[in-house]
């Protein structure tokens, strides 16, 4: 009948619709309009986007940098739960617990009869011990252009988006691995440059060498692409593969027609066990996509003609 979520930090979360304009991008979504793009679904909560602990813009909002421990949570419920009354976001600390009820150091008991603890996940040392990883280079165990080693990088720090799926970056770091071994001195000039971050592990963290963060898994691949001529040709000749590949996958109309009928879905659901709000139109038309995906058009069409 109720669920309350207890976070330290509210952390930004991401609409279905939101995570597809980023991934049919031609080159990436900027973060002013990124956050222009979410801004539909939470109108729906009280929650402002722009107030997150985790958006930096100046004051216009035409220059935002969003960083944060947590990725992208990317779904619809979360909103449309908020939105029916289901959901309370408590941005507080939990103090003690007692007989079915949880007392938080604000002060406030709630009375609850399941309790779910979640704890993210750490990296397995393991991996460290198994390829001998004293210090990562960029992708490379200990500098060795041999050894590539990638893990997703954890958090979000960025002022422009490009992906929100797995495989776009998949097969960058396969590029980036075969190119070495087929030219390993353009990995000298780059290693010998000095400028690739380097990770040592973090014992009182619990954060092996390979663990990255984002920040960190930026700045590896500018660095290696602009440093690359190249692999910067070979990007090149896929630039627009992505955006085309999620555009046949996923036609803009029937992906909006299918996240508005899994929210109309879940709302009735909700609605006939109780939820005490109304049910919501689901906030992405397709004159809104289209909107967005215009302005788009316009911010790419300028960045070409620099």
């Amino acid at each position: 009948k109720k669920v309350w979520m207890i976070c330290r930090r509210r952390s930004l979360a991401c609409p279905r619709v939101s995570s597809w304009f980023i991934n049919q991008s031609k080159q990436w979504i900027s973060g002013p309009l990124y956050m222009r793009c979410t801004e539909p679904m939470y109108e729906l909560t009280p929650l402002d986007p722009w107030d997150c602990h985790s958006v930096f813009a100046n004051q216009s909002r035409t220059v935002v940098t969003i960083t944060q421990k947590a990725r992208f949570g990317i779904g619809d419920v979360y909103f449309l739960a908020i939105a029916m009354g289901l959901l309370e976001v408590l941005e507080d600390s939990v103090k003690r617990l007692s007989h079915r009820t949880i007392h938080l150091e604000s002060g406030q008991k709630l009375e609850v009869g399941i309790l779910l603890k979640l704890f993210g996940f750490s990296g397995a040392w393991e991996v460290d011990r198994l390829v001998g990883c004293k210090e990562m280079e960029g992708n490379w165990v200990n500098g060795d252009f041999r050894r590539f080693l990638c893990a997703e990088a954890i958090g979000v720090n960025a002022q422009n988006f490009g992906g929100t799926s797995f495989s776009p970056g998949v097969r960058s770091w396969v590029e980036q691995s075969a190119y070495f071994f087929w030219y390993p001195k353009d990995f000298q000039a780059i290693s010998q440059s000095g400028m690739l971050p380097r990770h040592k592990a973090e014992q009182d963290k619990d954060r092996p060498a390979f663990v990255i963060d984002a920040r960190y898994a930026n700045t590896t691949g500018m660095l290696v692409g602009g440093m690359c001529p190249g692999l910067a040709e070979a990007s090149a000749a896929t630039a627009f593969l992505k955006s085309r590949k999620q555009l046949e996958c996923h036609p803009m109309r029937a992906f909006v027609d299918e996240c508005r009928s899994e929210w109309d879905d879940y709302a009735r659901k909700w609605k006939a066990n109780g939820a005490p709000g109304p049910i919501p139109e689901y906030p992405y038309t397709y004159e809104v996509v289209e909107s967005f995906l215009a302005e788009e058009a316009r911010e790419f069409a300028a960045l070409q003609s620099r």
